[in-house]
């Protein structure tokens, strides 16, 4: 009997066996996925299409910012800001921000149903309170008359 045997015997637990291993690869996360937990990571600052470029090699994520928007009812807020690009001109772009504490809640419960869909760990409770704190608890933004 080989330790691990003798272990899973005291513990009242089945020893792992190479048949119990999947190596059935994991889908890759989606990009609605990938956008959601941005948003997250990033608080109020937000995101735009250059951190979206930097972070997940994305030029738009203004579809997926829209798909969250009307068909998960997320409140993704947003504004306009001028980027001087190398060129030396200035471009117009979009940031995108989530409202608030309970908008963030929203994005983690559907980025975690999506990685248990795709057989990958949640986020933990601990990463998502990491994430929840960094916004405000209600949004302080008025729309516009």
């Amino acid at each position: 009997m080989t330790e691990k045997e003798k272990a899973a015997q005291k513990n009242c637990t089945t020893p792992i066996t190479r048949s119990d291993v999947s190596t059935q690869p994991t889908r890759d996360a989606t990009k609605l996925e990938l956008v959601g937990l941005h948003l997250m990571e990033n608080g109020p600052e937000g995101i735009s299409a250059l951190s979206a470029l930097a972070g997940l090699h994305d030029l738009n994520p203004r579809n997926s910012i829209s798909e969250l928007r009307n068909q998960h009812r997320i409140s993704i807020l947003d504004e306009f800001f001028s980027h001087q690009h190398s060129g030396g001109g200035v471009a117009r772009l979009k940031r995108y921000w989530l409202a608030d504490r309970d908008q963030a809640r929203k994005v983690a419960v559907l980025v975690n149903h999506w990685r248990r869909a795709r057989n990958e760990l949640p986020l933990s409770q601990e990463q998502i309170a990491r994430y929840l704190v960094a916004f405000p608890t209600k949004s302080d933004h008025q729309p516009a008359a």
